[in-house]
């Protein structure tokens, strides 16, 4: 019995050693990539206005790491109970950024029409949609250890609430990335925690119901980022079917969110993103450009290269390789969560390292997936590798969280 405990023992610290390494590995990329995003080796390229994002991003990484020896200094399990009242302070915090609508807060900046951000002194600034993911993944983990809480359909009515009241304030900022990230995370949590399928399916229905609502909703631009998936060139370069018909039937760009104007102007406009992040992945090939080297590191051909579409900056320069090299520390750091989740003997626990994983899981599929051109363009940033210093922050957090749970 000791021999199978100390077993037991060592695979688990071999588990979160190999999960720590390759949460390291993913920040240590991400710091490159900024770095080399904003310092090419070519010393005569004009891209010095992201040249210090590096330095922050470090700063972040240094902070996360305390956050993360802090959040092991505890029982998680203490969590649990203050839940309610972290997920008070993130839906008064989300309020907060609509209030600055009705009221101008000095302290609450729009950027390109949104409120997401809360600023701290003048050096920094947090996103409390960042934080309300993992403090919504808390929650929901804490209210599911209850077999009664999810077995019948009346009781999934909390929830419910829990899930959909933050998500409409986060809906107003605007940010609809985090939006619809978070109802496959909420779905995928009923699933693991043991809801019935039939709740399950009758919950995706009702989603699919309302999605007419949404979509009317949605401002043009947000709309049109998702057509974007349906107005890309076919494979062998030749106009796509929706684009042809769109603009020959006037209701269905309507629809679709286009107007004549944007879809003459698509690829210069609304699709420039999309298709020079393409164009950077392609040049890649089997072993990149180079570190520092290629023309989408030398010139500004693709703006948010540092942030949402840093994935195909490691393409451009790295190649396949880099590609398989990312792809295979997040396996290895989502493989890791899941196994402590199956083993820890505390529900509570195994529902935050689960939840956690499939947090993780969902950004990396649907960030890589946009880059690529396979899924709309909704601003989920690559954990770990992405500028911010939230979203950073958060994701260390996340990890010293499934450290803790492995730990005991």
């Amino acid at each position: 019995m000791f021999d199978m405990f100390d077993f037991i023992k060592g695979r688990q610290l071999s588990t979160r050693l190999v999960m720590l390494a390759a949460a390291a590995g993913l920040v240590a990329i991400g710091l490159m990539m900024i770095y080399a995003s904003g310092n090419p080796a070519d010393s005569g390229s004009n891209i010095s206005s992201i040249s210090g994002m590096w330095k922050k991003q470090a700063a972040f990484a240094a902070i996360g790491f305390i956050a993360f020896v802090i959040i092991n200094s505890f029982n998680y399990k203490r969590l649990g109970p203050a839940s309610f009242w972290l997920y008070t302070a993130i839906l008064i915090l989300l309020a907060l950024l609509l209030l600055d609508k009705v009221v101008n807060l000095p302290f609450i900046p729009v950027k390109k029409g949104s409120r997401r951000w809360i600023l701290i002194g003048s050096l920094f600034q947090f996103q409390p949609s960042e934080f309300f993911k993992l403090v919504y993944i808390i929650a929901l983990g804490w209210h599911l250890r209850y077999r009664s809480n999810y077995r019948n359909f009346s009781a999934l009515v909390p929830p419910f609430i829990l899930t959909f009241l933050p998500m409409i304030l986060i809906l107003l900022e605007p940010d609809l990335g985090t939006v619809l990230l978070m109802m496959p995370v909420f779905l995928s949590m009923l699933f693991i925690a043991g809801a019935k399928t039939k709740h399950l399916a009758a919950i995706i229905v009702l989603a699919l119901l309302a999605f007419p609502i949404l979509w009317m909703g949605m401002h043009d631009y947000q709309r049109m980022r998702i057509s974007s998936v349906l107005l890309q060139s076919d494979v062998d370069g030749s106009e796509s079917w929706f684009k042809t018909q769109s603009r020959t039937h006037p209701w269905l760009g309507k629809m679709l969110g286009v107007t004549p104007e944007r879809l003459r102007n698509w690829e210069v406009g609304e699709g420039y993103q999309l298709t020079r992040s393409k164009l950077a992945i392609a040049s890649g090939r089997l072993s990149g450009q180079g570190y520092r080297s290629g023309p989408f590191i030398r010139y500004r051909f693709l703006p948010d290269r540092h942030n949402d579409f840093i994935f195909a900056l490691v393409c451009h320069q790295w190649g396949f390789a880099g590609a398989v090299l990312v792809i295979g520390l997040y396996a290895l750091l989502i493989a890791c969560s899941l196994e402590i989740a199956a083993a820890s003997s505390d529900i509570f626990g195994s529902y935050l390292a689960a939840g956690i994983s499939i947090i993780f899981a969902i950004q990396v599929l649907v960030n890589i997936s946009m880059t690529i051109g396979i899924m709309p363009i909704t601003g989920i940033t690559l954990p770990f590798i992405s500028y911010g210093g939230s979203s950073l922050l958060v994701n260390l957090l996340s990890v010293g969280l499934v450290n803790n749970i492995g730990r005991r």
